[in-house]
């Protein structure tokens, strides 16, 4: 597969990675093939693993009251699952879906801790994605504060316009905190 494995390139565009560490990446890594509407993960499962996202669109969801709540929504080159557990060995709340067909390398955390150990360099890679997931969980937190439908919509349409069309409105709706007739509404005034 020589310095071409899809996660080796994604990691060693981040930052420079170290060739000798594609045989552990090739080795303990592993691409899954979902169809639309399979999960990566669900509550009370073991939660071991990263995702990046090859192909297709990816959300959260919390359950509450028996509604589905969507609290993220990814695509292509992006890491993705539910880090709010890891490291404390306590079964995850989250629903990680594919909401269209989508192709994932899964990368387990036993992975991340070899790859922190044996090549210094990756823990710049993982403070960085840590810091791009911070900067999206920040800006989850900014629009789910506007208090404006309008405004919401409008927001989502400037940091996230390639999903505007992709991705069922109802998941869009749920993210943004707002019924699908509202939604409609405020699309239709655009």
């Amino acid at each position: 597969m020589g310095g071409h494995s899809p996660l080796y390139s994604f990691l060693n565009a981040v930052h420079p990675l170290n060739p000798q560490s594609i045989p552990l990446l090739d080795q303990e890594s592993f691409p899954l093939i979902l169809k639309k509407g399979a999960f990566l993960v669900k509550p009370g499962r073991d939660n071991d693993k990263l995702f990046l996202v090859l192909n297709g669109v990816i959300r959260g969801f919390i359950k509450e009251e028996g509604r589905e709540i969507t609290t993220w929504i990814n695509e292509e080159n992006e890491v993705v699952g539910t880090i709010r557990n890891m490291g404390l060995n306590m079964p995850c709340e989250e629903y990680v879906q594919a909401i269209e067909d989508a192709v994932v390398i899964a990368i387990p955390f036993s992975l991340m801790d070899q790859m922190y150990e044996q090549f210094p360099e990756s823990n710049i890679i993982g403070r960085k994605l840590l810091e791009e997931n911070y900067r999206g969980s920040e800006e989850r937190a900014y629009i789910s504060r506007i208090p404006s439908a309008e405004k919401r919509y409008k927001r989502f349409m400037q940091t996230q316009p390639g999903l505007l069309n992709r991705i069922a409105l109802k998941y869009i709706a749920s993210y943004l905190g707002m019924t699908i007739e509202t939604i409609s509404r405020v699309r239709s005034r655009k």
